[in-house]
């Protein structure tokens, strides 16, 4: 073969890719403009489920919630060891099945004793 046809080759190879990465580009402009829904990591904790919806549908990098917000996001009292002890009970940890509906979408807690809240941001990665 010579090197003048491979370079023809060549040419019209990198010409079919241009086209392609152009497709891409557009479709990706136009994928940028479609709102779509987070989808919920199967990790997450059933009985918590609530807290993951919601902190996906706040979607900023922290989320501070009162006790009394918690319960209400959730729909259920909180058990008392989350009151008496709160860094623990809200520590960002695979040993409480709960922690993953926060920890399986990318959250990690912080708790302020004193005002009862907990604050949920985004680990920056």
């Amino acid at each position: 073969m010579e090197y003048s046809q491979i370079i023809l080759e060549m040419l019209e190879r990198i010409k079919v890719l241009e086209n392609k990465v152009q497709a891409l580009e557009e479709n990706k402009k136009a994928d940028n403009h479609v709102e779509t829904k987070p989808t919920l990591n199967v990790k997450a904790s059933a009985k918590y489920r609530g807290l993951t919806e919601y902190l996906l549908a706040q979607g900023g990098r922290s989320v501070t919630l009162t006790y009394d917000e918690l319960e209400k996001v959730l729909g259920f009292n909180l058990p008392g060891t989350a009151r008496s002890f709160k860094h623990s009970f809200w520590a960002n940890t695979e040993t409480h099945s709960y922690a993953s509906s926060w920890m399986a979408i990318g959250y990690r807690t912080q708790v302020n004793i004193e005002k009862d809240e907990v604050t949920f941001y985004k680990k920056v990665i």
